[in-house]
């Protein structure tokens, strides 16, 4: 029994330190200028900029997953995702209801909800347990 529960542990730990990992190596590499913070590149006041809210977003892996998930639209010229605001901001050559529609079916398809748009379950079922709804705080309790 003691050896189950420190594998438990032990699992749980890498967990927690991937997450918190990825991080790290995020932030380091904005220190280093290697990235520049969310809204530095693109100007939220842009009336080409959509914003959309991502409530859901836990950690870096969400950030990277949901970055990669909008370069695939059409419309969208330069992503950023700020992780402190769970904000998506998305510089595009033409703000319409029709773009904003197609970057949120975009972050929906990776597996996270927006406001009006809700997530894929079978994208959201593989996306690792920090990413997942309450996720990070469930691993940081355990």
């Amino acid at each position: 029994m003691k050896t189950i529960m420190g594998g438990a542990v032990f699992v749980l730990g890498l967990l927690l330190a991937s997450c918190a990992g990825e991080e790290n190596t995020q932030a380091e590499k904005g220190m280093e200028g290697d990235k520049k913070p969310a809204t530095a590149t693109i100007d939220a006041d842009d009336p080409n900029t959509v914003k959309i809210a991502v409530p859901t977003m836990q950690c870096e892996s969400c950030v990277e997953t949901i970055t990669e998930g909008v370069k695939g639209v059409s419309a969208a010229q330069e992503v950023n995702v700020d992780l402190a605001s769970k904000t998506v901001f998305v510089k595009v050559a033409n703000n319409t209801p029709e773009a904003r529609m197609e970057i949120e079916k975009a972050i929906a398809g990776v597996g996270y909800s927006t406001a009006s748009t809700p997530r894929d379950t079978a994208a959201y079922a593989k996306l690792p347990d920090c990413c997942k709804d309450g996720g990070m705080d469930d691993l940081k309790k355990n």
